[in-house]
């Protein structure tokens, strides 16, 4: 069942130019694209190409100036319902310091609800649900600031999760954080798609997408490939055309494939990744 459908969208910025007048510069172009319930999808693509206006379109942080943004079978440029749509997705974004509302963590959490006017038992019932799903409800009672960037983020999806959307937008949520911090936040998001949730992923981090359903491709503000991790990776002329580069996990297994090892796919990322590659080069 299709959850997210664009079609043939497009945004554009004012832009100064330096002679003093003002003319557009191009966010998204042309969009089409479609996301099933439940599905893990990845946004990629280098700085500017589009992938954060793409993300604040899906829930109407941005309007389209053309085309159709359709969420939960909600459209964005409807007024009656863009407040309902806006409960469907919640959104986190890069930097988790710019997330924090409150001095408290299950304060910080319950903002979401008590905007939306839930009632207070609820409140108490949705943040401690939320907390006890991305494994901090011990933090409960802490300051958001004594944590590490990996937990203020998990707090950030909490606070997400308090609204009980049917969409996770995670743009850039794992560019500020160490290795640590960065597995904490996606063992989080997989988690949560395991359980029925459907996830979009930003990210610039390829090794990230790996264990992704399916991978979205941006480039100057269109959208210019989609497949599956196996299929975008295997297309080198592809990632060369839009200054990207497979994982090294990846790179490497083809290379150990070029010297003769009988490694596979993306499974030959897998095998190296759990140190099976390695282990029989050792050996």
């Amino acid at each position: 069942m299709e959850i997210i459908s664009l079609d043939n969208v497009s945004y554009s910025y004012k832009a100064y130019n330096d002679d003093g007048t003002v003319g557009e510069c191009i966010g998204v172009e042309g969009v089409t694209l479609s996301v099933e319930e439940g599905a893990f999808v990845a946004l990629v693509g280098h700085n500017g190409c589009g992938k954060s206006t793409l993300a604040k379109l899906l829930n109407g942080l941005l309007l389209p100036k053309s085309g159709t943004v359709r969420v939960c079978g909600l459209t964005t440029t409807d007024r009656d319902t863009l407040f309902e749509l806006r409960k469907n997705v919640g959104m986190v974004f890069q930097n988790p310091d710019n997330q924090m509302v409150a001095s408290i963590v299950e304060e910080d959490v319950a903002f979401g609800p008590e905007n939306l006017g839930v009632p207070q038992p609820e409140i108490v019932q949705r943040v401690y649900e939320a907390l006890s799903q991305v494994g901090m409800e011990q933090f409960a009672k802490s300051s958001p600031h004594r944590l590490s960037g990996g937990q203020k983020q998990r707090i950030a999806i909490a606070g997400a999760l308090a609204i009980r959307p049917k969409v996770l937008v995670l743009d850039e949520s794992t560019a500020m954080l160490d290795p640590l911090g960065r597995k904490e936040v996606l063992d989080v998001a997989h988690k949560l798609n395991a359980q029925g949730m459907t996830v979009v992923l930003i990210t610039h981090f390829m090794e990230e997408v790996l264990d992704c359903s399916s991978v979205l491709v941006m480039n100057n503000g269109h959208l210019v490939a989609q497949g599956t991790p196996n299929e975008i990776f295997a297309n080198r002329r592809l990632l060369d055309e839009v200054g990207l580069r497979a994982p090294r996990t990846v790179e490497l297994a083809d290379k150990l494939h070029s010297a003769g090892f009988n490694v596979d796919a993306l499974e030959r990322s897998a095998h190296i990744l759990g140190g099976d590659v390695c282990q029989e080069l050792t050996k």
